[in-house]
């Protein structure tokens, strides 16, 4: 896996926590943070996954879509 695509899962994860930190502060702002954070983990693990089944299949479209859009 190539750094580029790696650094992209890394803002993608973080769009991913900001933005539902933003939604969720609105129902629990205690919990916000806490929510973002477990949410951008899960996009981030599953990407890298530690002997999780059936994520391949995710992953390959993720791939898929990161060879339209980022440099050969």
């Amino acid at each position: 896996m190539s750094a580029l695509r790696q650094l992209l899962d890394v803002l993608v994860a973080g769009l991913i926590a900001g933005s539902s930190t933003f939604v969720v502060s609105a129902v629990a702002p205690g919990y916000a943070i806490t929510i973002g954070t477990v949410l951008a983990s899960m996009y981030y693990f599953s990407r890298y996954p530690w002997g999780i089944e059936g994520g391949g299949r995710y992953n390959e479209r993720i791939d898929a879509f990161y060879d339209r859009v980022l440099p050969g």
